[in-house]
């Protein structure tokens, strides 16, 4: 009797800030964990707040379930602490940046230059991509697989970010 092997597969918990976020990361694991195999990945909203509460809330569903690895995506607009970093290592949270916040990342993957204030940021993605940004299906034309592969060796958050998709986990 030929006894059938079971693949474990690892769990990969990625905590967004906001809705746009979420929506993001939940197109990124479609794209890049939609081949059945490696890795398990949970995507949360944390509902803004600031990066507090982003490791808050991180910490919160690391109680709930248990993953192999645990990644916060954080606007920098708002200075993380020492003490913030220290929560999130202690709580082994590794956390991404998006400079200066998300829609500053999405500017970065399209090629734009990115202004130095988050609120020239949200008004200058609004301009320029005129779709709901919290609608999952709006990311698929405009950052395709080819688009985000291509900016992701010269964006260093969108490699870390899409690494952890891929199950390729090297911490610091």
């Amino acid at each position: 009797m030929v006894v059938k092997q079971r693949q474990v597969r690892r769990t990969l918990l990625i905590v967004g800030e906001g809705d746009s976020e979420e929506a993001f990361l939940k197109h990124l694991r479609n794209l890049y964990c939609s081949s059945g195999a490696g890795v398990t990945v949970t995507v949360r909203n944390a509902h803004g707040k600031g990066p507090d509460n982003v490791i808050t809330h991180t910490v919160r569903q690391t109680r709930i379930a248990s993953y192999d690895r645990r990644v916060a995506l954080l606007d920098t607009d708002i200075p993380w602490t020492e003490e913030l970093e220290k929560k999130a290592q202690n709580a082994k949270i590794y956390m991404v940046g998006s400079k200066p916040c998300f829609e500053g990342l999405l500017l970065s993957i399209l090629g734009m230059s990115v202004p130095s204030q988050s609120g020239e940021c949200k008004k200058v993605i609004a301009q320029t991509l005129g779709f709901d940004l919290t609608e999952r299906q709006s990311y698929i034309n405009q950052f395709s697989k080819t688009i985000l592969d291509s900016a992701r060796v010269k964006i260093p958050e969108l490699n870390q970010l899409i690494n952890f998709f891929e199950g390729n986990w090297q911490f610091k």
